[in-house]
């Protein structure tokens, strides 16, 4: 049997585990996978090489009992030709690093994924094999996404075992394991519904999601499947790519998801974000416009809050909420930061002096037509912080309304524009303040208000 020993929180246990599995398991052939990034690469490749009826996932650490064999044998005989393959719950775990007196180690409270996986299953279907980093960001629940994806199709058996013993660690306190675990698993629940046909929309959408993208492949898939794992079915997605050199980007809209809610926009030259916005509102068909940057994406239900609380607006241009951030590290690797809450009010004067990043923003299209759209008429025509202007422009005349609640994912990377450009923003800024008489009577009517 073909055995994968994963990284996990221990990767220097790894050689342990694999001695193990072999004590029990002499015919066996163990595949240590070194980290976690290339997790689904290491796991497609080797199972494209070696199709063996059934193959199990361990983590670094794991120890395989002399009992196991027996066990495993007994349960392949009598396995349902329905079943996916195997989840256990052990009857002990192991903690060869025992944590602090003062430090409670909850029991297996994120879940590791099936032990035992019967291959056809795995590299069949719409989407064959485990997603890589590209489709699944966070490699380290790449098991737990096919499991999601397989069990709407197949059952999975659920057996108590004491033959393979579990190493357990809390996660270093940085990782915010749990928040992580609660924030991503909406969407891996969501995303793995697969659908024989995609769904025939003959409604006009009542949202129209904007995503510009600049040489922004290895992102895109990520925040397009967050749109497809929606709720709320009325919406359709703009893709517009300004101008892309890079293959990986090429690659990927050569491969979007077959939806008729889907389209796709390409330019030959780069024209910046607020050309590419104003682009997408003419074509827009829906009454609102929402912006999904393409290194971002959606919650699940995002749209139906959304789209909910401003039926019961009036005269409001901007819908928009909370959102979560998640920090990009060199490897890729995305650690969770925490809810960042947006203002519950905007005006001119708060939006360019404190910049809040507001996340997600729903548009009324019929207002943005009267301001005719995004202004690139500007310093850095448009490119840079264009969220800031339009807000602020809106602010003016028009009602922005907040919800209270998380429905965004915005990823924190240094290579984005913004964070290439921090010193740019005040000779941007200096630039509004010196052409808008209304953010000065605003910032006067701020003053003035704070010695009230």
């Amino acid at each position: 049997m073909l055995v994968f020993i994963l990284p996990g929180l221990n990767p220097h246990l790894c050689e342990n585990t694999a001695a193990s599995v072999q004590s029990v398991f002499s015919d066996a052939r163990h595949v240590i996978i070194p980290s976690e990034e290339v997790t689904a690469a290491i796991l497609n490749e080797t199972l494209a090489r070696e199709f063996g009826p059934w193959f199990m996932t361990l983590y670094a650490g794991d120890s395989v009992q002399p009992h196991a064999k027996v066990e495993i044998e007994q349960w392949l005989r009598t396995c349902s030709d329905h079943s996916a393959g195997y989840i256990i719950n052990p009857v002990s775990i192991t903690d060869q690093l025992a944590p602090s007196k003062n430090r409670h180690v909850p029991y297996l409270r994120i879940p590791r994924g099936p032990l035992l996986w019967r291959t056809k299953t795995v590299m069949s279907g719409r989407t064959p094999g485990f997603r890589t980093r590209e489709q699944l960001p966070f490699q380290k629940y790449v098991l737990n996404d096919k499991q999601f994806e397989l069990s709407t199709r197949y059952e999975w058996m659920e057996v108590d075992s004491a033959g393979i013993l579990y190493h357990q660690r809390a996660a270093p306190a940085w990782m915010k394991e749990t928040e992580e675990w609660q924030a991503v698993l909406p969407l891996l629940q969501a995303g793995s519904q697969e659908q024989s046909q995609p769904p025939v929309v003959s409604c006009p959408p009542l949202v129209t999601i904007a995503l510009c993208t600049y040489n922004d492949g290895s992102y895109l898939p990520w925040a397009v499947r967050s749109v497809l794992a929606q709720t709320f079915g009325g919406w359709e997605l703009v893709i517009l790519d300004d101008g892309s050199t890079d293959a990986e980007t090429a690659h990927y809209l050569l491969r979007v998801p077959q939806d008729n809610r889907i389209k796709l926009i390409r330019q030959e030259d780069n024209t910046g974000k607020s050309r590419a916005l104003n682009r997408i509102l003419n074509l827009a068909k829906a009454p609102w416009l929402l912006e999904l940057d393409a290194d971002d994406w959606l919650a699940p239900d995002a749209l139906e809050i959304l789209i909910r609380e401003a039926g019961g607006q009036q005269n409001t241009a901007v819908v928009y909420a909370n959102h979560m951030e998640w920090l990009e590290r060199a490897n890729k690797q995305l650690v969770y930061q925490g809810v960042k809450v947006a203002p519950s009010s905007l005006s001119p004067y708060v939006l360019l002096q404190n910049a809040p990043a507001v996340a997600p923003r729903m548009f009324n299209v019929s207002i943005l037509k009267q301001v005719d759209g995004w202004d690139h008429h500007i310093l850095f025509e448009g490119r840079l912080y264009e969220d800031i202007g339009q807000l602020m422009k809106l602010s003016n005349t028009h009602k922005l309304y907040h919800i209270p609640e998380a429905l965004y994912h915005r990823r924190l990377r240094t290579s984005s524009l913004t964070h290439r450009h921090p010193h740019q923003y005040l000779e941007w800024k200096n630039s509004i303040i010196g052409e808008s008489e209304t953010w000065k009577h605003d910032h006067h009517s701020e003053r003035q208000n704070a010695y009230e």
